[in-house]
């Protein structure tokens, strides 16, 4: 027998997404999938409780004195990143920022995404683009929960209050870092094929491994000066303005910094290494499978 064509299902082929499209629906799938999961919003609500706690750590450094200087208060609201190396917020965010790529490569799901969005380069431009937009958001509110915490905390104290226009550009360059960082997280994900492993890199990379290298470096006929140019030595550069230090605290300060590169030329050096790496993880993507790990 023969279907009735008057009662037959009329089928029509699925429309046409264009890439602009196809790439503004995989940002909403990448926002939605972080904003589905718990631990995001633990991560961020300690994040937003330790940013209120920035005041305290600036009451700390007022001693005796009745001022703290904007440099202090920029380091401060920056989560030391001359202390540690690296913010110290960027060990909060590693969770985040290398667990959509990997989650979505390990459990199969990304099969499924590169079929809704039309290739495996709008998918992972979209974990990137929302990802660095998380990290910049993330570290801007930081910097203001934390800037709010300062200003109260020192008003209570009795202290005077910074020169809070010489705090907005260290602030913005923290901004700026932490989008490169997510970044980072994403494509070294990608390219290490491990969450586990690309972490532990981007842990110890910084603190010792970087340092290392850049000792060997300096070792070698006519490399004296390499170690400024290295990712998280530019990185620090970018971070802390060594010529806003006192003259006797600029020599401790620049030997924690370890690179001489003025903050403008730091930070282009650091978006450069970060912009290199999202292309390296770009052409490894694309060659991913989807098992293992």
């Amino acid at each position: 027998m023969t279907a009735d064509p008057m009662t037959a299902p009329v089928l029509t082929p699925p429309a046409s997404v264009g890439p602009v499209e196809a790439f503004f629906r995989a940002c909403r799938y990448e926002a939605r999938h972080l904003g589905a999961l718990r631990s995001t919003w633990i991560l961020l609500g300690v994040v937003a409780a330790l940013s209120l706690l920035l005041g305290v750590t600036v009451l700390l450094d007022l001693g005796t004195r009745q001022a703290v200087g904007s440099v202090a208060v920029a380091d401060a609201i920056a989560w030391s990143p001359l202390a540690t190396q690296v913010p110290t917020l960027c060990f909060f965010s590693l969770v985040l920022a290398t667990g959509p790529v990997s989650t979505d490569l390990v459990s199969g799901a990304a099969r499924t995404t590169w079929l809704a969005v039309n290739g495996r380069g709008t998918a992972y431009a979209a974990k990137c683009l929302v990802g660095c937009l998380t990290g910049a958001g993330t570290a801007a509110a930081s910097a203001l929960l934390g800037s709010v915490s300062c200003a109260v905390s020192l008003a209570v104290a009795g202290a005077a209050q910074p020169a809070w226009s010489e705090v907005v550009a260290p602030a913005l360059r923290f901004v700026g870092w932490m989008a490169c960082w997510s970044v980072l997280c994403t494509a070294l994900a990608v390219v290490l094929r491990s969450r586990v492993v690309a972490v532990l890199f981007l842990v110890l990379w910084p603190l010792l491994g970087e340092r290392l290298v850049g000792m060997l470096l300096g070792r070698l006929p006519g490399l004296d000066g390499a170690s400024d140019w290295l990712p998280f030595a530019a990185g620090r550069a970018m971070l802390t303005d060594v010529s806003a230090y006192a003259a006797d605290d600029r020599p401790f300060a620049q030997a924690l910094v370890g690179s001489h590169l003025s903050t403008p030329a730091a930070s282009g050096v650091f978006f450069l290494y970060a912009a290199a790496v999202a292309a390296i993880g770009l052409w490894a993507y694309r060659r991913r499978d989807v098992t293992g790990t």
